[in-house]
C-alpha cells in the first residue's frame, strides 16, 4: 500500500500550501508533490520559492498572504488556471520577532489566514475539500517563553502578540469547521519549537536549551514531522476529525 492508498488523496487534486519557501511549508509542499498533488506553493519570499526543488506538480507564487488585493486577485486567477481547489494549508504568518503591535499581530495571523481561507471558498473547492491551519503551541497550551531568557528581544516578547494570534487561529478554526459544515473540514496544528531556518538562533540559544531539557522525547521536532500532521488531517484519512487543535511537541507542554 502506498502513502497515498493510506491518506485517500483524490487523483488528481490540487492544495494551496502559504508559507511554503521554508521550514514546516517547504516540508508539506513536498511531501504532498510525492503523493502526486499538484502544489501550489505561496510566499512572499519570491527568492526562497526559486530555490526550491524543481517538481512538474510544484508551481510557485509569489504572494503576501496578508495583503487583501493580492489574495483576492490571485485566488480566483488559481481556480481558472488549475481547476477545483480541493485543500488548503494556512502556514504563512510572521515570525515572533517582529515588533507589531497587538492589533497588527493578529491582522498578520488569524486575520490573514480567516480571509485567505474566506477567498477560497469563494473558488468554491470540491466535495470532500479540507483546510489545516499552523498555529503554535504559544497559543493554545502556554503563554510564551520565560521573560528571563528572552529579556531585550523585543518582539512579541514585549506585548504578546504572536501567542494571542495563535491562540485566535484555534479559534478561527472552530468557527470555519461549523460555519461551513457540509462544505469544508477545517483543523490546525499547533507545533513546538522547530528547527527550521527562522528559529536557528532560538534553538541554538538557553531558550532553546531549556525546552530540549523539558520535552520526554529530548529533542525538538524537525519540520518534516510537523509535515506529516498536517498532510493526513487534510486528507481523507482523516475525515472524521473537524474542529481541532493537534498539540505536535514531543510531549513538551505536559511537563510541569
Amino acid at each position: 500500500m502506498s502513502g497515498n492508498d493510506f491518506l485517500g488523496f483524490p487523483d488528481p487534486a490540487t492544495v494551496i500550501v502559504t508559507g511554503a519557501a521554508s521550514g514546516i511549508g517547504q516540508a508539506a509542499a513536498e511531501l504532498l508533490t510525492t503523493l502526486g498533488l499538484t502544489v501550489l506553493a505561496l510566499d512572499i519570499d519570491k527568492d526562497g520559492l526559486e530555490k526550491l526543488p524543481k517538481h512538474a506538480a510544484l508551481h510557485t507564487f509569489p504572494c503576501d498572504t496578508s495583503d487583501r488585493a493580492q489574495v483576492e486577485f490571485l485566488l480566483p486567477e488559481l481556480a481558472k488556471q488549475f481547476g477545483d481547489i480541493a485543500f488548503l494549508i494556512n502556514n504563512a504568518g510572521p515570525p515572533s520577532s517582529m515588533n507589531f503591535t497587538i492589533e497588527e499581530g493578529l491582522a498578520k495571523t488569524a486575520g490573514a489566514m480567516q480571509f485567505f481561507t474566506a477567498a477560497w471558498l469563494k473558488t468554491n473547492p470540491p466535495a470532500g475539500a479540507s483546510v489545516v491551519s499552523v498555529a503554535s503551541v504559544a497559543g493554545v497550551a502556554s503563554g510564551g517563553p520565560p521573560p528571563a531568557l528572552i529579556s531585550g528581544r523585543g518582539g512579541a516578547a514585549e506585548n504578546g502578540w504572536y501567542p494571542i494570534g495563535k491562540a485566535a487561529i484555534a479559534g478561527m478554526t472552530r468557527w470555519f469547521a461549523v460555519s461551513s459544515a457540509g462544505r469544508i473540514r477545517a483543523n490546525a496544528v499547533a507545533p513546538g519549537i522547530t528547527v527550521t531556518p527562522r528559529l536557528q538562533d532560538i534553538t541554538k540559544g538557553a531558550y532553546g536549551k531549556s525546552i530540549i531539557e523539558r520535552v520526554p522525547l529530548g529533542r525538538l521536532a524537525t519540520p518534516d514531522e510537523i509535515a506529516r500532521v498536517i498532510v493526513f488531517l487534510l486528507s481523507p484519512a482523516a475525515s472524521y476529525i473537524n474542529a481541532q487543535v493537534i498539540v505536535v511537541d514531543g510531549g513538551g507542554t505536559q511537563v510541569f
